[in-house]
């Protein structure tokens, strides 16, 4: 049995699905077929149950399982720290981030990094963030940017940013001009909600006790969709100011805040607390801790 084998074992259970697990190795799934056989054969036991299209772990499947990912784990950290022994950080660090942090907040960060340390290599997962939590838990990230709070056993935050979250509306829009508004006052217009996300967490909530129930005419994703679709009158939604920041300047949205309650979102920065922090790691969180005066 060998490393590729304990991969290839390891990304079926977690897809349950080979073809699922050769797209994301990059492997044909005969490919990948083969190879668990390979380890069904070594170890004279069957590690997956075919259910249709699904595949589920046999309890010898589940135990190895277990082992797999503490061997790729020490794995991945012997390579990190072989790494750290070169003069200045190297490798290749994978980070993930929330669309609107991505776009707006992380720039400058990522930029000093590659200022000082060119030779790492970055890869951003954008996705939201139950789904940066899942890849951290996964292992699949080395560091993560997500909304807080997280309360997850084995992954630590660092605080980095907090600001208002405001009432989206279009420069036009009759609540445009006030100086705050009721949650009553903007039930009775049609709403944009994001399809998944903090901000529709905070949506759901705000709006759980409203009746009669408030009209949602759109759901979408992205950032930078829901602006466009709130400028041209379609809907208001909720944006932090530094999401709409150039809407705003442009005179095309206005940010009306709410009365009550006061609704803000805050960035953090996430990471494994079991796992080991590469040298590269290490240096990100310093910079970012700088750029944000953490």
């Amino acid at each position: 049995m060998d490393f590729d084998q304990l991969r290839s074992f390891v990304e079926v259970a977690r897809h349950k699905n080979f073809s699922r697990a050769a797209a994301k190795l990059g492997l044909t799934q005969p490919a990948i077929s083969t190879q668990i056989r390979q380890v069904e054969e070594e170890f004279g036991v069957r590690l997956f149950d075919r259910i249709g299209k699904k595949v589920f772990l046999t309890q010898p499947g589940v135990l190895l399982l277990d082992h797999a990912v503490k061997i790729l784990n020490a794995q991945k950290e012997a390579l990190e720290a072989l790494h750290d022994l070169t003069p200045s950080p190297s490798g290749h660090l994978i980070l993930g981030a929330t669309e609107g942090s991505c776009l707006y907040l992380l720039p400058k960060v990522f930029s000093a990094f590659k200022k000082q340390h060119p030779e790492v290599k970055i890869t951003i997962y954008r996705n939201f963030t139950t789904k940066i939590i899942q890849k951290l838990q996964e292992d699949s990230l080395d560091l993560g940017f997500l909304s807080l709070p997280v309360e997850v056993r084995e992954i630590e935050t660092i605080p980095l940013f907090r600001e208002p979250v405001d009432v989206a509306v279009a420069a036009d829009h009759p609540l445009a001009s006030r100086p705050s508004v009721t949650i009553d006052e903007v039930a009775r217009y049609p709403w944009i909600f994001p399809k998944a996300s903090r901000t529709r967490v905070l949506l759901d909530e705000l709006f759980r006790s409203v009746r009669p129930p408030v009209h949602v005419t759109m759901e979408l994703s992205g950032v930078e969709t829901i602006k466009k679709f709130i400028g041209i009158g379609l809907g208001i939604s909720l944006l932090s100011p530094s999401f709409a920041a150039a809407e705003v300047q442009a005179g095309v949205l206005k940010l009306v805040p709410l009365a009550e309650p006061k609704l803000e979102r805050q960035l953090g920065l996430a990471y494994r607390t079991d796992r080991y922090l590469s040298r590269a790691a290490q240096a990100f969180i310093d910079i970012t801790r700088r750029h944000f005066g953490r």
